[in-house]
C-alpha cells in the first residue's frame, strides 16, 4: 500500500512539475562586484536588507572565456546571450566574434517589453552586453548608436555625453545627436528625475541624468529603487511581459576604491531595489526576481564589528576582480532553477528557456 501511495505522490509531483507556468516577467538584478561577503555585509548591517526574502540560492562560478578572473564585459555577456566571452568583449563569440543573440532580443521577438535601469552610464560593461555587440567595452560611442538602434522601452540611467555632439554639450565626434534619434524614435526623453517622478510616463521612454554615471548613492535624493518602481510602472501595463535589467552599478566602484563607507551605502541602495522588486512580484505572482553578480570585486572580508552588526570592520585583499564565486537569490515561477553551483553562462542559458522553452541553443 506505501509503495502504491508513493508512486501516486511522484506522479504528481511530475505532473504538477510539467504544468507549472514559465514567468511572464522576470527582473534580473545585477550587484556589479557583489561578492558574497557584501551580502553578509548587508544581512548583518542593514535594516532594509531583502536576501533573507529568497527562497532559492545557489553560486555562479564568474570565470571568463579566456581569463579564470572576468571583466564585467564578460561577466555580463555571460548572462545576456548564455555564452561566455573574452574579457572586454560585449556579447559576441570569442572565435569568430560573429553576434550572440541576447535575452533582449529574443524577448523582443516574443513581443514582450524590455528595460534597463543602472547608476552608471548606460554605454558602461552590464548595459551594453544586454543591447550591443562590439569588440571592446570601450568603444562607447559605437555602443551608444547600437543602443538607440534597439527597440528597449525602458532606459533608465546616466551617458548622456555619449549620445550627443560637442555642439550641444556632450563628446561625440561624428556629429551625431542620438538624442533626437531617440525622441524621433517615439521615446519620451527625460533629463532629471523630477521631470521623471512627475511625468509618470505611458509611453516608451529615455531617461539620462548625467553626462556619465549617477551620483554615488549618498549624493542622490533618489534611491535605485526609486527608478525601479517607476520603470515596473511603466512595464506592467504592457500584456505579453516584460525582462528588466538592474544594475547597482556602483557597489562595484567602492569596492575596487576599498572604501566601506561607500560599499554599505551602495549595498543599500541596491537593496531598494531587490526590495521594490521582491514586493512588485509578491503582489504580481507571476513574475521572477534574480539577483546576482558579474565577479567579486576587492577581496572583501568581514574582519570584525559589533553582535548586532554595527561597526562593521571591512578588509580588502585587492583593488581589483576576484574569481571568487558570488551568490544566486531566485524567488518566483522558475526559481529552483537557480538552486546549486553553475557556471554563470547557465545562468544566461537558463532564462533564454524560462522566455521561450522552444530555444535552442
Amino acid at each position: 500500500m506505501k509503495k502504491i501511495f508513493f508512486f501516486f505522490l511522484f506522479v504528481l509531483v511530475e505532473i504538477n512539475a510539467f504544468a507549472s507556468e514559465p514567468p511572464k516577467n522576470i527582473i534580473f538584478l545585477i550587484g556589479d562586484g557583489m561578492g558574497t561577503n557584501y551580502v553578509s555585509s548587508s544581512v548583518l548591517s542593514l535594516k532594509n536588507d531583502p536576501f533573507r526574502r529568497f527562497t532559492s540560492i545557489g553560486f555562479s562560478v564568474t570565470c571568463s572565456a579566456d581569463k579564470l578572473v572576468t571583466d564585467s564585459a564578460a561577466g555580463a555577456t555571460a548572462f545576456a546571450t548564455g555564452y561566455r566571452t573574452n574579457n572586454g568583449t560585449l556579447s559576441l563569440d570569442p572565435k569568430t566574434n560573429q553576434k550572440l543573440l541576447t535575452i533582449f532580443e529574443l524577448a523582443e521577438k516574443l513581443n514582450k517589453q524590455t528595460g534597463v535601469v543602472v547608476t552608471c552610464s548606460i554605454t558602461h560593461a552590464t548595459p551594453a552586453a544586454f543591447l550591443s555587440h562590439v569588440i571592446s567595452r570601450n568603444e562607447h560611442f559605437e555602443i551608444a548608436k547600437q543602443i538607440v538602434e534597439q527597440k528597449v522601452n525602458v532606459v533608465i540611467g546616466g551617458g548622456k555625453k555619449y549620445l550627443m555632439p560637442k555642439s550641444l554639450g556632450g563628446d561625440r565626434v561624428d556629429g551625431l545627436n542620438l538624442v533626437s534619434n531617440i525622441k524621433s524614435n517615439g521615446y519620451s526623453y527625460y533629463t532629471n528625475y523630477t521631470e521623471l517622478q512627475n511625468n509618470k510616463p505611458d509611453n516608451k521612454f529615455y531617461a539620462l541624468f548625467e553626462a556619465d554615471g549617477l551620483p554615488k548613492a549618498s549624493n542622490r535624493d533618489y534611491s535605485l529603487g526609486d527608478l525601479t518602481k517607476i520603470a515596473l510602472e511603466y512595464l506592467n501595463k504592457q500584456s505579453d511581459g516584460f525582462i528588466l535589467l538592474i544594475e547597482g552599478s556602483q557597489v562595484d566602484w567602492a569596492g575596487h576604491a576599498n572604501n566601506q563607507v561607500n560599499l554599505l551605502s551602495e549595498m543599500e541602495d541596491f537593496n531598494s531595489a531587490v526590495n521594490t522588486a521582491l514586493d512588485f512580484a509578491e503582489k504580481n505572482g507571476e513574475t521572477l526576481v534574480i539577483v546576482t553578480a558579474d565577479h567579486e570585486t576587492g577581496g572583501m572580508s568581514i574582519v570584525g564589528g559589533d553582535a548586532d552588526g554595527c561597526d562593521l570592520d571591512l578588509k580588502f585583499s585587492t583593488k581589483d576582480h576576484t574569481a571568487n564565486m558570488v551568490g544566486i537569490f531566485a524567488k518566483g515561477p522558475g526559481e529552483e532553477e537557480f538552486r546549486g553551483i553553475m557556471d554563470n553562462y547557465m545562468i544566461g542559458k537558463k532564462l533564454f528557456k524560462l522566455v521561450d522553452s522552444t530555444y535552442k541553443f
